[in-house]
């Protein structure tokens, strides 16, 4: 799996979504209250609802021209002395002047949100940065990220908090104060108190759970690099998943439902509000319709708080009911996804990880994102990987510990691709080159030692000796002693290539006996080339692969035969006829002789490795 490419930190777009819904929640609804209230300001500031009802008008409006009559009007409205002689005016009173303040402050305060959510997330967004170029941050940065990035969440989710709180608050005393005059100007006030209030916290509720998201899902790994990404957080309370679920069932369910409800509120009338003196017998047709058959008392029912759903209300109803609806396509959209991505993720990553058998401990672990049950399979997957790994590595270094005493070649021959699969009576006949070499006189040589230098003194030879023989293809059946049987399956050539550097190695292993004031040794090498056996014997509690064969024991003779001859290497003439090349190698004819054990004799040369050889 590749390496997951560093995503862009980003928390403007955040912020600019979160402050779009708290208006797309407040305004477009607080335009229609204001049209609402309008005749209700009208009334109580005494407007005329017609300037030519008055006589003493400065000027006369021009019938065919509404240009001019809408200017003439306006600078009828604005000269003190004419304001005067009608009684009404549209200096606006400090009630009003102190709202204005407040939703200023509203939005100033929303500007500071911005610039304080800047301030914060610059040292993320500059971490990111540098990572998508390939470049390694500060060590003051990385600090920085890895302390504050888990809090990023809480952290821009107060700033919004704060920011709306300080001109809420400020509003709320505005709103509530009891020296408001006008009933329309306290009831619009305090609706649009509450509205702002409601969409505020959906908007912090809206940043806190996006930037949750993205936190836990897109930049967790990019900042935390140690161990800790893979077991649970102990500093964390559980969170089950069914909170997740419930959230996403009240935000894609209730939410619509809620806001539906909270604009409706605000979409009535009184009777009482609308009508003050008793309603004409037409008006209280409109109100009740048929049902004033079935009432006697028309002024106890308007007296009893109903209420009624005019034009104007149903336009801010139906404002309402289209923006909560959009609101809550946008909700419904981000949470489904957050909450749908919130459980694939891990899971995908847990059936990646599972695929992946090639990897690093680390690399087969999944990432903790979460404290619920998601989370702890994650940690339990994580749990289990652990320990396989740790078997696995224990029963690597088993099986490599095995191949000490059971070559991979010996069961590769055998047909088995571990030490597993071995059983008694496992077998396979070959033809193949056995070598035998031996330290010549090392029975007076030991008697000189104690059993301790004699162990020492074998395990430093044979450590000069062993590597030779894999480094040609071969490999070491057993250690009788001082002498090593090694088998090649593949070319007699490497049974010689083996037997001259083993020569030449024990030069430089006789130096160092030299410098430790010992005597150097000479040792003797046979070999043969036939067919043998090759499998397990012993019984059900004890084991071992060895190799029946009469080659086996030529082998051997023809290895003590080189104190007989005083020769170093002395190999047999079927040896001799296997070569592909018998030319390049300095042959001698020793001898045909009859070793112990046989009845036919053999022919025997000696192979001279001082001499240059034509290879």
């Amino acid at each position: 799996m590749n390496p997951k490419k560093i995503p862009v930190y980003f928390s403007f777009r955040i912020y600019l979504i979160s402050l779009l819904l708290f208006l797309m929640l407040v305004f477009p609804i607080s335009l229609i209250m204001l049209f609402k209230y309008g005749p209700y300001w009208i009334e109580e500031r005494g407007i005329p609802k017609s300037l030519e009802q008055y006589n003493d008008l400065p000027q006369k409006i021009a019938a065919d021209t509404l240009t001019q009559a809408m200017t003439d009007s306006l600078s009828i409205v604005l000269n003190n002395e004419n304001k005067q002689a009608v009684g009404w005016t549209l200096e606006p009173s400090n009630q009003e002047i102190n709202f204005g303040n407040a939703v200023g402050l509203l939005f100033r305060m929303m500007l500071v949100s911005l610039l304080l959510g800047f301030a914060f997330n610059y040292p993320f967004q500059r971490c990111f940065k540098l990572k998508r170029k390939a470049k390694i941050p500060g060590d003051k940065l990385i600090l920085f990220c890895r302390k504050w990035l888990l809090y990023v969440p809480v952290i821009n989710s107060f700033i919004l908090a704060f920011s709306f709180g300080v001109a809420l608050i400020y509003m709320g005393f505005q709103v509530f104060d009891p020296g408001i005059e006008s009933a329309a100007s306290r009831q619009f006030y305090r609706q649009f108190f509450f509205i702002s209030v409601f969409a505020s916290f959906l908007s912090v509720f809206f940043m806190f759970f996006w930037f949750r998201f993205r936190v836990r899902f897109k930049y967790l790994e990019h900042v935390f690099d140690s161990v800790s990404l893979y077991k649970s957080p102990l500093n964390k309370s559980k969170n089950h998943l069914v909170r997740h679920l419930w959230v996403n069932s009240i935000m894609t369910t209730l939410l619509p439902l809620t806001i539906v409800t909270f604009y409706l509120s605000f979409s009535i009338s009184t009777i009482q509000t609308s009508i003050k003196s008793k309603p004409s017998p037409e008006q209280t047709e409109v109100l009740f319709g048929k049902y004033l058959q079935i009432i006697e008392d028309t002024d106890m029912l308007l007296g009893a708080n109903l209420f009624y759903v005019n034009a104007i209300d149903s336009l801010l109803m139906f404002v309402g009911i289209f923006s909560g609806m959009m609101i809550s396509i946008i909700y419904l959209f981000f949470f489904v996804n957050w909450t749908n991505k919130s459980i694939i993720i891990p899971i995908e990553e847990m059936l990646q990880k599972m695929r992946e058998t090639d990897k690093s401990e680390l690399g087969q672990l999944a990432v903790v994102r979460t404290t619920d049950e998601i989370g702890e399979l994650a940690v339990g997957y994580n749990e289990m990987a652990a320990r396989i790994t740790t078997n696995i590595r224990q029963l690597k270094q088993t099986t490599e510990a095995n191949q000490r005493f059971v070559p991979q070649q010996f069961m590769q021959l055998l047909g088995k691709q571990d030490i597993t699969e071995v059983t008694l009576g496992d077998q396979i006949q070959k033809e193949m080159t056995v070598l035998f070499v031996d330290i010549k006189s090392f029975t007076s040589l030991s008697e000189q030692m104690s059993p301790k230098a004699n162990f020492d003194f074998l395990n430093a030879y044979l450590k000069h000796m062993e590597p030779i023989i894999r480094k040609h293809n071969g490999f070491i059946d057993k250690f009788i002693g001082d002498s090593i049987m090694a088998l090649f399956d593949e070319k007699p050539e490497h049974a010689l290539a083996a037997a001259i550097e083993m020569q030449e190695c024990l030069r430089t292993f006789n130096s160092e006996l030299i410098a430790r004031a010992m005597k150097p040794i000479e040792t003797g090498t046979g070999i043969h080339t036939g067919s043998l056996m090759l499998g397990m014997v012993g019984g059900e509690g004890r084991m071992e692969g060895t190799v029946i064969s009469d080659a086996v024991n030529l082998a051997s003779r023809i290895e003590g035969l080189t104190r007989l001859f005083g020769e170093n290497i002395i190999l047999s003439e079927t040896t001799l006829n296997r070569l592909e090349n018998p030319a390049k190698y300095q042959l001698k004819y020793l001898d045909e002789v009859k070793v112990k054990g046989r009845i036919k004799a053999v022919k025997i040369y000696a192979l001279n490795f001082n001499k240059p050889l034509k290879i």
